[in-house]
């Protein structure tokens, strides 16, 4: 079969059939006598719906075939339309238009028009990578023309290492996950973390990442999916709402004190629910073993600590001043996930409604949406594995038969791409029905069934679509309107695709840049306190190395802005700078900029300390679920005018400025800057302003390249 280049452009949209019958395939050929095998679909409007033997849909205008087959077209009946995701989303915008007419509002016919290439290219990078394309990228993209360019691209970035890094920013903010935890300066969310991103990086599967979570035991250092339930150690009533809105779709946090006002919620069941977590303890306590060996918290106490003042004093040291720091240190190995053989879930002491009495045990008991659940395999799946109860409840909460665990997952994906759920919020799918596009949000479910909960998989068919590809939508839409997704609504950047970006313009290639010593806390903080054999000496080794470990740290930051692009020369001893000392040379050394660490915003701190770029541009602080914000404020303002970002960015260290001395002319950089910056050439006119603009040198350019980086154009994807 030929491949066109222009009959079937650029147009390619996942097909998912069910069980329609497709009409006979025929040869089609276009006006260039170019052929292609195809199934006829259908006409809409102006244009012609053809189907290959991929299963793909291919639209395109009816002109573009010879006289023949358009008068063929014509007259054939069309085939019984295969249900698609595109096809779910064009019914919704038909069902929409008679209240858009009634608000005042243009019906809608179709999709917005197709995204151009420079749109797509850069749309495309910040929601799967996270960040702008840099210059040879964009380039490469805009140049290339292959028909099936789109594909190709979304193939090679999801297989990258910055997809793991933007999915990592969407799990750790929807998660809260912390590096510094509430239980005290020394409970680190690193091994969590850690764990996170290789689950992420090796495209773990949602439902298998989510039962770890719920699952897991031991300290966070031995595994690190403990992490999840740690992350709210010695709160289970608030860490099971955070897993039912998370997981589930299912807002339930007013439960714990009295009936849900709004859906069909009672306390009793949110007690009920709880219960499967009874057995659970987030907190140490040691246990004594057969002939009374091992060693309570009480001996650690008043036994080490006298033994560890003695060593430190005999060394000149002042203990008052450790004191303190060494029972952090200690304290750290409280945190552990286990599981003891008592249910401790009791009623509220204040419940006041007549099916149970205050302070009674309370059995564990699973959900139900309606009536007919408890048929589904995922009670069966939890009833089967009752003697643990977290593991029933996990094993229920991720069973494919689950109403709303690849429901709401598939919700929160669609939102990354579009800009909104198909139920909002995305915490609350209360009745999938009231959605905006409730047959959509049922197919999207089942899809994520379909892949087996890969979500790498899943977005590979969402950003194939032709709803994605087309440009966005600009018309304002209020908070609590339904939106039908004729294309991805224009969307400010987060602070995380913001500060990638920048990462993009200062290093070229962001993603060589990663954290170090990834293994070191949990190496130094590790301390058995149930050994009877651990003494102040060993405590005090493990407590020393671990003060340095943040030393060791900050020895890799091995060199500045000019060093951008040469690391791997660098770590071989061969930069033209400076020789770098041996810390230095260790893998994954990072640059800085004044007190900036010039890393990806997934290899940084989480979330970033206060007075950050990420922080003033609207991080989650990760202490409520998806707790970041998208608004304009003033210090993202000051940050701008005279921040050490903007300093970073306009330094003729930048790479952004050698970039443009790789061409000559001022009419070749002002086409080298806008393809950085803003991923497209110039206009005719900004050309020539910008030329003006440029002529006073370096300062020129630094006024150029800060003037579109505050461009609207460059702060929302379009």
């Amino acid at each position: 079969m030929k491949k066109t280049t222009k009959l079937l452009s650029s147009l390619i949209v996942t097909l998912l059939i069910t069980g329609s019958a497709l009409a006979e395939v025929r040869t089609w050929t276009d006006t260039s006598g170019r052929q292609v095998n195809a199934t006829f679909i259908g006409l809409e409007g102006e244009n012609i719906v053809l189907q290959v033997a991929d299963g793909s849909t291919h639209t395109f205008p009816l002109t573009k075939l010879s006289a023949e087959d358009q008068a063929l077209a014509k007259t054939l009946k069309p085939a019984e339309r295969p249900v698609t995701i595109d096809s779910l989303v064009l019914s919704g915008i038909q069902r929409a238009n008679p209240e858009r007419v009634k608000s005042g509002k243009n019906p809608l016919t179709t999709f917005n028009a197709l995204a151009s290439d420079e749109q797509f290219v850069r749309r495309v990078y910040l929601d799967i990578v996270g960040r702008i394309p840099n210059h040879a990228e964009a380039s490469a993209f805009i140049k290339d023309s292959k028909p099936n360019k789109r594909a190709k691209l979304i193939d090679l970035l999801l297989d990258s290492p910055g997809y793991s890094s933007h999915m990592y920013n969407f799990v750790a903010e929807m998660l809260r996950v912390k590096d510094r935890m509430d239980g005290g300066n020394n409970i680190r969310g690193i091994p969590y973390i850690n764990w996170l991103q290789k689950q992420i990086s090796a495209n773990v599967t949602w439902d298998k990442m989510v039962y770890e979570m719920l699952t897991a035991t031991g300290k966070m250092w031995h595994n690190g999916a403990a992490g999840y339930l740690l992350r709210d150690s010695g709160m289970p009533l608030d860490n099971l709402a955070n897993t039912l809105a998370v997981f589930l779709g299912t807002d339930v946090a007013c439960a714990q004190c009295h009936d849900h006002p709004f859906s069909d919620w009672t306390q009793r069941q949110f007690y009920e629910m709880a219960s499967f977590f009874g057995t659970t303890e987030t907190r140490y306590r040691p246990q004594r073993g057969k002939g009374g060996e091992g060693m309570q918290m009480a001996d650690v106490k008043g036994k080490i600590m006298p033994e560890i003042e003695k060593i430190v004093e005999k060394n000149g040291m002042d203990m008052t001043r450790l004191r303190n720091g060494i029972e952090q240190f200690i304290n750290a190995n409280r945190y552990e996930v286990n599981d003891t053989g008592s249910n401790v879930t009791k009623m509220p002491h204040d419940y006041k409604y007549p099916d149970a009495a205050p302070n009674s045990p309370v059995a564990p008991k699973l959900i139900k949406w309606t009536k007919d659940d408890g048929d589904l395999e995922c009670y069966i799946a939890g009833e089967a594995t009752a003697e643990n109860p977290r593991r029933a409840f996990a094993a229920w909460a991720t069973h494919p038969s689950n109403p709303r665990f690849a429901m709401a997952i598939a919700n929160r994906m669609w939102k990354r791409a579009f800009g909104l759920g198909i139920s909002e919020p995305t915490t609350n799918i209360d009745d999938p029905d009231q959605s905006t596009n409730p047959e959509l949000l049922k197919f999207l479910a089942e899809e994520m069934k379909r892949v087996s909960f890969d979500l790498k998989a899943f977005m590979r068919i969402i950003y194939n679509t032709r709803a994605y590809q087309a440009a966005s939508t600009t018309e304002f839409v209020a908070m609590g309107e339904p939106y039908y997704f004729q294309g991805p609504l224009l969307r400010r950047m987060t602070a995380e695709q913001t500060w990638d970006s920048y990462m993009t313009l200062v290093l070229g290639e962001p993603d060589k840049y990663e954290k170090p010593l990834d293994d070191l806390y949990g190496n130094t903080i590790d301390l058995d306190l149930n050994n009877p054999k651990l003494d102040a000496q060993t405590v005090l080794m493990k407590y020393d190395a671990f003060r340095k470990m943040q030393q060791k740290e900050e020895a890799l930051l091995g060199g500045g802005l000019a060093e951008a692009g040469t690391m791997e020369d660098a770590k071989k001893g061969k930069s033209k700078s400076k020789e770098p000392e041996p810390d230095m040379m260790m893998e994954n050394a990072s640059l800085s900029f004044g007190k900036l660490v010039l890393r990806r915003a997934s290899e940084l701190e989480q979330p970033a300390p206060n007075g950050h770029f990420l922080i003033d541009f609207g991080q989650s602080p990760r202490n409520i679920i998806d707790g970041s914000s998208k608004i304009g404020t003033v210090p993202q303002v000051l940050s701008m005018m005279n921040g050490q970002a903007q300093q970073m960015l306009t330094s003729s260290d930048s790479l952004i400025f050698r970039t443009m001395d790789k061409v000559r002319t001022p009419s070749e950089r002002v086409e080298a800057m806008y393809l950085t910056v803003l991923s497209r050439r110039p206009t005719m006119n900004e050309k020539q302003i910008a030329q003006r603009a440029i002529g006073g040198g370096d300062d020129g350019y630094a006024n150029m390249v800060w003037a579109l980086i505050n461009t609207r154009e460059f702060i929302f994807i379009q």
